[in-house]
Parts: C-alpha cells; structure tokens; sequence
C-alpha cells in the first residue's frame, strides 16, 4: 500500500512540473555588435525555444555596462555572455554553463584579433608603443583580456607604453574595425570571426588589415592571436527554476546543424555541452582582474 502511494506521489509530482508555466522566459544576451544585430541574429533561435519550451522566450540586448545590473534584478533567467562575464556570473551569482555555441568554422573555442591597416607600418606587437589602440571594452575577453595576455607577455605595458588605449562609444567590436579601417586608431582588438563575419557581409575588405602575432590553430580557419578559450555559454542564474534549465539545455542541444535560425546566427553549427571555463579562470588571475582581483 506504502508503495502504491509513493508511486502514485511521484505520478502526481511529475505531472505537475510538466504542467508549470514559467511565463516570459529572459535570456539576458550580451550585444556585442549592438542590439539591432543580436536580435536579428538570435531573433530565429528565441522562435525555436520559445515554441520547445512552450512559454514565450525573450532575447534582452545587453551592452557591457548593464550586463551584471541585469543578472542581479533577473535572478531567474538565463544569458548568453563572453567567457569572462560568464566567470563572474559564476562566481557572483551562482551561474551555471548549461551549453557552449560551436560555430561552423572556429569550433567551440574563441580567441583575440590585433590587427592594423595593411599599410600602417606596425608589423608586430613591438611596434605597439606610442600607438592608439582601441578595443570594444576593457571588461570583453574576446576584445581585450585574451590580447591583452599577448601584449603583456612582450614586454608592453598597456596603460604605459601605449599613447592611447581607446573604448568604442558603443561598446561595439564593429566599430574598432571602422576606427582602425578610418585611421581613427593604430591598432583594434576583437574576438575571433568578427573580421571574417564583417567581411562577408560586405561590410569591410578584410585584405586592408593585417593580423598581428598572427598564430594557427588546428580546426580554426580564422585569423587569430592568442590562446584560445571555450566560447560563450548559455547559462542559467541562481534562481533559474532548475527544471525550466533542463529543458532550456535539451531544447538547444536539440538543435541540428542546418537549422535556419543557427545559420542566421552567425553561423552556429550547434550548441554542445557546456566546456570546462578554468582556462578563463586562470587568465582572471593572471591578468588580476574581476573577480578574482587582489588589491595591493
């Protein structure tokens, strides 16, 4: 009788959380290159898993700066954020990795772009002194903290020995290319395949720019200049109702290479399970930056 009624308990349990309404579901996403772009490029995706999850899923276009404001007021939701972000999500609210974005050609990892004009004279990272260098953001990984490691190991000091180290207004990637393509900056810094990504939507000729410490990496087609690190997770916060994360995760682990909304997205081949973020870990520390940063 006992187990009748633990069976009938566990019946009743499971019928009620396949029954539960979430209401509008937040994935909180950093915008990199603005917010018209990343909800026309995930605008297909959030279809998808809203229509999987059976409750409507919102993409919320963050800039840098409003990022973490956003994970403290939507302590329930998920985001979609540079390795870096993800760290201190991590650290600070309790985020968890549910997938990592693979795109069809630089794979599952990501890594930093210095680059110059072709004909700016700068041919390698010593040249850098007493030349203005602008990145998307002091706080983007892919944009700064990965070639920041290169720069450092050289021998340059940043905040010493260059003449300028430049912020986009915008906090946009696109735009450190538009500054290096006008000459309004020396050197730029971005993530990987944002160069290739820009190219061919015919918005730069990527034959003007020259890569600095120009460095191969097996299974990346794309131009590179540092180590690489695991790309963006998909994650949920610290509240995120765990059976709400595991249907999130299988609906994107769901999705098949070829889906129109992964091809709109900056050609995502796939989303895989989550990677192992200890790498960015370890720059955080070396470089002592959040949030593991030591005051001397």
């Amino acid at each position: 009788m006992r187990k009748l009624a633990k069976s009938l308990l566990l019946i009743c349990l499971i019928s009620a959380l396949s029954g539960t309404s979430w209401g509008e579901v937040k994935l909180g996403m950093l915008a990199q290159r603005g917010a018209e772009t990343a909800l026309k490029e995930w605008g297909g995706i959030a279809a998808y898993l809203s229509e999987q999850l059976g409750e409507q899923v919102t993409i919320v276009p963050l800039p840098f700066s409003e990022f973490m404001d956003f994970c403290d007021v939507e302590r329930s939701a998920f985001i979609f954020t540079n390795p870096w972000f993800y760290v201190k999500a991590k650290v600070k609210k309790d985020a968890k990795a549910l997938v990592t974005v693979k795109y069809q050609k630089s794979g599952s990892m990501m890594g930093g772009v210095i680059f110059t004009r072709r004909d700016s004279g700068i041919k390698n990272l010593a040249d850098l002194k007493g030349k203005i260098l602008m990145c998307p953001k002091l706080s983007s990984p892919g944009g700064w903290l990965f070639a920041k490691g290169e720069i450092v190991k050289s021998g340059i000091i940043p905040e010493k020995d260059l003449k300028l180290l430049l912020e986009t207004p915008k906090e946009s990637h696109d735009e450190v290319v538009y500054a290096v393509r006008d000459r309004k900056a020396d050197v730029g810094t971005v993530r990987t395949n944002l160069l290739e990504a820009m190219n061919r939507e015919g918005k730069i000729n990527i034959d003007d720019f020259l890569v600095l410490n120009e460095t191969r990496h097996e299974g990346l087609n794309e131009r590179c200049s540092t180590p690489l690190y695991p790309d963006w997770p998909v994650a949920s916060l610290g509240n995120t109702p765990p059976e709400l994360a595991v249907k999130m995760k299988a609906a994107l682990l769901g999705m098949q290479p070829g889906n129109p909304a992964l091809e709109q997205a900056r050609k995502i081949e796939r989303f895989v399970e989550a990677l192992n973020y200890g790498p960015m870990e370890e720059l955080c520390r070396r470089l002592n930056v959040e949030p593991f940063r030591k005051m001397h």
